[in-house]
């Protein structure tokens, strides 16, 4: 089934005008459950229902309110604030060009695959091209549905991507909350916790190696109860328990991973495998057997 846009716009930067059409980049696969009556089977309705009258009332008789304070509200009908609404603008001019890792990813919020019309292919992917190697990204502003939005325009795969962001007194500061900025960090603990990382790091993200496992044994499940069978108990994982000798789980995380290290410091060069360890070996049994022939020889 071909993807449906769900705007028009025009994108650009300078004069150079590119008409473009935005489509949804993601589609949740979440599991969702429906709420049944278990006595038929049958879906049930929300309904609205006032606690001051205590009785369900109907949709018309709802009105929008603002909480000025708390338990203090003010109204607005639709018309009021279809009026408040920025005005319908398409376009997404791109104000300026900033390097991607001046973002940061808490700033957003959904992406849209940014597709072009026939007569502005050779300008989209000019535009895409020099981005890329430029290894910029476009900082827009763009009305959507009546609101004005900051919104980043990158390259992604063969074209342009762009996301809506959250404004800046949106993201919530680590002042609201304790995170331990004063805990006391140890030069032997941060070499190990580096080693770790170093032995842990791959070149690029590789997306198809993670999988919602929980849908997958939701779905497993659905499918046998459809079939009439008893649903299998998932294999219980196993249970990781508080960490309270730093030091001794980085040790043992390394060692799990085949990592050999020496020195308390955790500063001294570490081999990165079993493979480049056992490697070793024999060059040291070799070193063990030549000082004890030259012990042999001073004996002598």
């Amino acid at each position: 089934m071909a993807a449906r846009s769900i705007s028009s716009a025009s994108l650009t930067f300078g004069l150079v005008s590119i008409p473009v059409r935005l489509f949804p980049a993601t589609s949740s696969k979440s599991v969702r459950f429906n709420l049944l009556h278990a006595k038929d089977m049958s879906r049930i309705q929300e309904k609205i229902f006032c606690p001051v009258e205590e009785k369900i009332i109907d949709r018309s008789e709802l009105v929008r309110g603002y909480e000025v304070e708390k338990g203090r509200y003010v109204t607005f009908t639709d018309e009021e604030l279809k009026k408040l609404e920025a005005a319908a603008d398409r376009a997404v001019e791109i104000e300026e060009f900033i390097p991607v890792s001046e973002v940061d990813p808490v700033y957003f919020e959904n992406s849209y695959l940014l597709g072009c019309e026939p007569t502005s292919a050779k300008a989209y992917h000019l535009l895409k091209e020099a981005m890329a190697k430029a290894g910029r990204v476009g900082v827009a502003k763009f009305t959507m549905r009546g609101k004005e939005r900051v919104v980043l325009i990158r390259p992604h795969d063969d074209g342009l991507m762009l996301h809506t962001m959250y404004y800046e007194d949106e993201i919530r500061s680590f002042k609201e909350i304790d995170h331990g900025v004063d805990a006391p960090v140890k030069d032997s603990e941060l070499a190990l916790a580096q080693r770790l990382i170093a032995d842990l790091t791959q070149k690029k993200f590789a997306p198809s190696k993670y999988h919602d496992h929980y849908r997958e044994r939701v779905v497993e499940a659905a499918e046998q109860k459809l079939a009439g069978h008893e649903v299998a108990e998932p294999t219980p994982q196993e249970r990781r328990g508080n960490v309270i000798d730093l030091m001794g789980a980085l040790k043992a995380s390394l060692e799990k991973r085949g990592v050999a290290f020496s020195g308390e410091d955790g500063k001294e060069s570490a081999k990165s495998s079993k493979a480049e360890a056992e490697a070793e070996q024999p060059a040291q049994e070799e070193r063990k057997a030549h000082a004890k022939r030259s012990r042999a020889r001073s004996a002598r």
